[in-house]
């Protein structure tokens, strides 16, 4: 992946001379506690694997059925896209599926959540929870619901609402594609990309989303710096990927 991560391990959205599509960007990957804006250097970003505090599995115990009754499944990875419907949150299309999840969504907040036991479950939690930066306080509540209490979790709470007092302008983002890095019965790994048209070129953003299984859904783990998952930054290739998007 180094190879073809492009970006800065030490720039802050705050100070980026690129505020226009980075204050999205930085919502966007925030949240899994990586890098918080574009570098206009072209350095190559290792691959990194911040310790984070997994929590033990809570009941439902591995292998069971979600929270809304969405049925587990026994497989271990992801060789194709899953079949989806798409729907639009703000700017950004959000995949759903009856099978896989989001099973249950908040009147009130707009919170996706409950998704199935599965590789397919933790792809389209991951990616809901992506998806979600396309408005300031949805990103704010989904996290606050879908993400393991922790100082980590914290951190990326104060980010958010940081990038939320500061305002910003909104900029579609396009789910593009994905990597099933790691699954077992408690835990995932799954890497999305996103797409973001800056109006001189697009951007294919990179984030890891670490999961576990917890009270019968899947949730989003940080470690207590509030860093998140193994990879981040910018790609120029697609091929590593299997294509995943609302435009087919």
């Amino acid at each position: 992946m180094s190879d073809q991560t492009e970006s800065s391990q030490n720039s802050k959205w705050w100070t980026s001379p690129r505020f226009a599509i980075s204050g999205i960007v930085v919502v966007l990957l925030a949240v899994t506690g990586l890098i918080l804006a574009l570098s206009p250097t072209d350095e190559p970003v290792a691959s990194q694997a911040p310790t984070a505090a997994t929590p033990q599995p809570a009941s439902p115990a591995a292998g069971s059925d979600s929270v809304c009754g969405l049925a587990a499944g026994s497989g271990q990875t992801l060789t194709k896209a899953p079949q989806v419907s798409w729907e639009p949150i703000g700017a950004t299309d959000a995949p759903s599926s009856e099978k896989h999840g989001p099973g249950q969504i908040d009147e009130t907040s707009g919170v996706r959540s409950c998704y199935s036991h599965t590789p397919e479950g933790a792809l389209l939690a991951a990616t809901n929870l992506l998806a979600s930066s396309a408005d300031g306080e949805l990103l704010l509540e989904t996290t606050r619901q879908q993400t393991v209490d922790g100082p980590g979790k914290t951190i990326a709470l104060s980010q958010i609402q940081q990038r939320i007092n500061e305002g910003g302008p909104g900029i579609p983002m396009q789910v593009s594609g994905f990597r099933m890095l790691s699954y077992s019965e408690d835990e995932a790994t799954v890497e999305v990309v996103m797409s973001v048209d800056d109006g001189k070129e697009l951007r294919h953003l990179t984030t890891g989303v670490d999961l576990v299984w917890q009270d019968g859904d899947w949730k989003s783990v940080l470690a207590d710096d509030g860093t998140g998952g193994p990879v981040q930054g910018q790609v120029s290739d697609l091929s590593r990927y299997i294509l995943w998007s609302s435009n087919g």
